[in-house]
């Protein structure tokens, strides 16, 4: 057996770093572009910060995350609709979808923490939720001693 010629050597190394660099140039691209993307570093918006948003006439999906605020649920059939808030700013959110058990539950036991996240669109005045998740409320609260 022959050693391979040294000339051979360099040629791969070279092609080796070309690689590696082409690899590592679409890593960091494709890091760039997901990242500049709106909307790509936070999963929802807060109540305030979609009452900030420009008024695209309901042309954008937003998810909004908030507390709902007691005594503004209104349900006639399907259609359902109650305020949510984040402390500072309330928002009124409607839906036609059935919304999940949790939510229900926890507005029977009277909790005053109904935590939702609602997907939809925002007009300008409400938003029209077309799915809402609620957050099921903690079974394992440590007990005042």
């Amino acid at each position: 057996m022959q050693p391979a010629p040294a000339s051979a050597d360099p040629k791969r190394r070279a092609k080796f770093w070309i690689g590696g660099g082409v690899i590592l140039l679409s890593l960091v691209a494709l890091v760039g572009w997901a990242m500049g993307r709106p909307n790509s570093t936070s999963f929802f918006y807060t109540p305030s910060e979609i009452v900030e948003l420009p008024a695209t006439a309901g042309s954008e999906e937003y998810r909004v995350n908030g507390k709902v605020v007691p005594d503004t649920v209104q349900r006639d059939g399907l259609r359902t609709s109650f305020d949510i808030s984040d402390g500072a700013t309330a928002l009124a959110v409607t839906t036609e979808q059935p919304l999940p058990d949790a939510f229900w539950t926890a507005m029977a036991n009277g909790s005053s923490e109904v935590e939702v996240v609602a997907r939809g669109r925002y007009d300008g005045a409400a938003f029209q939720a077309s799915e809402v998740l609620a957050k099921c409320p903690s079974k394992f609260k440590a007990k005042a001693a």
